[in-house]
This record gives structure tokens, sequence and C-alpha cells, in this order.
């Protein structure tokens, strides 16, 4: 038992070493623009084309990877189409000094509950992401279109809303418009897996006569060689009840800018048969900071009626939440 104590005793003070460590080298570095708090005032002498960052805010320090502000620190802002006024430290500091000053700075997140953005995986065609998001999505799926806006409220809930149209040979092109809400159950960073829960309602508006609710559970989980993600979503429809629901698997390897992955979607309506298709994609990074990005692919009906008729997917998305979308680049 004693033992176990001085072990402890000494992982505590290695911890507040560290965390000392950190607090020095972001006095030295990082406390002339963005205060000595962190809040983002500079002192009086320093002048910014850009206001700098309030990295004590959550919502700031959690959302992006520890890659990704080792990747800034190291580079400078530049680098990443982001403000000059971030210098670069790769050649002033070791490695591990800059991977100090980053946990010192993602430390500063006093709320717990947030989300760390090493769970925010690529946004797959099908799959409904886990992560709550700022995000405006623009998606194309054969002769139908989407625009989605999802909204973030706080630590872990989104709202989301969403309009669908579709140009074929009839003369109303609304197809549908929902809106959603979704809650992030549970997320660990060391097991690098993240579950949410959501419910998307459809008023009878467009080409839809009658009230429609999904609830919907959706997961991700990370591996060193791969990423998977999955969702289970039921539909409720007025005056009939639960109408269908589906089953949805996605498989995808991060290979930094571009994102291979495909899923299955597994599909069911009371009274027919289960129809299967198979959605090959691949995820691009458009601009160096990563915020806007989008996906090329393909849907191919394995069986049922639509077997053999491969229609076109992408989508278009601009993370809003990280920078306005012409900065970045």
């Amino acid at each position: 038992m004693l033992r176990i104590l001085r072990l402890v005793a000494c992982a505590a003070l290695w911890a507040s070493s560290l965390a000392a460590q950190g607090d020095s080298l972001y006095s030295a570095w990082c406390a002339h623009c963005h205060g000595a708090d962190a809040r983002g005032t500079p002192v009086a002498s320093v002048r910014t084309d850009v206001p700098p960052a309030d990295l004590a805010k959550c919502a700031v320090s959690t959302a992006e990877t520890e890659d990704q502000w080792v990747g800034v620190v190291t580079k400078g802002g530049g680098a990443f189409g982001l403000s000059l006024d971030m210098p670069a430290y790769g050649e002033a500091a070791t490695p591990e000094q800059i991977r100090m000053v980053v946990r010192y700075v993602r430390s500063l997140c006093r709320e717990r509950g947030w989300p760390p953005g090493e769970l925010n995986f690529p946004r797959a065609f099908l799959v409904e992401k886990a992560y709550p998001e700022n995000e405006l999505v623009i998606t194309a799926h054969g002769s139908g279109q989407e625009i989605i806006l999802e909204r973030r409220a706080g630590r872990r809930l989104q709202f989301e809303a969403a309009v669908s149209t579709i140009f074929d040979s009839l003369d109303r092109p609304i197809d549908h418009a929902t809106a959603a809400v979704k809650y992030n159950l549970w997320h660990d960073l060391e097991r690098r897996a993240i579950a949410s829960i959501g419910l998307e309602t459809s008023p009878p508006l467009g080409r839809r006569d009658r009230w429609e609710l999904e609830p919907f559970l959706t997961a991700g989980w990370q591996r060193p060689d791969f990423i998977v993600q999955a969702e289970v979503t039921t539909a409720w429809a007025e005056s009939e009840g639960v109408a269908d629901g589906s089953l949805r698997l996605g498989v995808a390897r991060d290979m930094d800018r571009f994102v291979p992955m495909v899923e299955a979607g597994w599909d069911w309506a009371r009274g027919a048969p289960g129809t299967l298709t198979l959605y090959p994609q691949t995820w691009i990074r458009l601009s160096r900071l990563g915020h806007v990005a989008g996906s090329i692919g393909a849907g191919i009906p394995v069986n049922g009626s639509e077997r053999g008729h491969v229609t076109l997917t992408a989508f278009l998305l601009w993370d809003f939440g990280d920078a306005p979308l012409l900065r970045g680049w």
C-alpha cells in the first residue's frame, strides 16, 4: 500500500512539474499576444491584424486535435493560411517543448464534458457524425440535393436544419425539410470513441404529406489503421407508426489530406424486403486549415429494384466554427 501511495505521489509531482513547465513556456512565448490569462487580450504595445484567440475558452481549446495545435505552433499561422502574427517556434524550441505548451493551453478548459477534437472524424456520406459540429454542408445524390446547417450549442448539444430538393419530371423541386437535435452521450479520448443520440423531424412540406420522426444512435471509433463510424435509425410516420429504418456502417483510413472510405447502408421498409447499398467514397481536405473539405463517391445498390443503378454522390462542407470561409487557404 505504501508503495502505491509513493507511486501516486510521484505521478502527481511529475504532472505538476509538466504543468509548471508548460506555464513558463506559455508566459515566454504566448502571453505577450494572448494575455497572461490566455483570454486573448494582448499587452498595450502589441498590434495584431487579427484579434488573438481566447485560448482559455473551451470551444477554442477542445475543437482541434493536439497534432493540429502542434503544427500551428511549429510552423506558424502562415503555414495554415492563418494570421502571420502567429510566429513559428519549430526552430527555436524542441518538439517536446512545443507539445508541452500545447497541452498546457488545452488544459485551460476547466469545464468537463467537451469532446476533444481527436474524436471529430471525417464526415461520411451516410453516417451522421457523432461529434457536435458547426458546419454548412451541401450534398448531392443523383438528382437530389440537400443543404444542411449544423450549429453547436455548448459542450454536447447540436441543432440542425436542412432542406432537400430533387429535380425530376415532377414540378415540385422541394422534396422535404427537416430539423434535428443531437446530444453527445459519451466520449473517451483514451479509447478514441464517441457516441451520440438524436432526433430528426420532418413536417408535411414539399412532397411529404405527413409528419415523420426519426430517432437515431450514432457512434465513431478509431484504431491506429482505420476509423469505424456507425448509425442506427428508425422512422415513425404519422398515421402509420414505425414505417422503416436503417443500419449504416462506414470504415475509413485516414491518410491526412485524403480519407478513402466505404459505407454500407441496409434499409428496410414495412412490407418490403431490405435493400443493401454500398458507398465507396473519398473525403478530401481542400483548405490548408482543413475547415473546407469535400467528398466524392458513388451509391451502388447491391439488391432490390435499383440494383445496378449507380448514382454519383458528393458533398462540400465548411466548418465555420474553425475559421471564416476565405481564411485558412
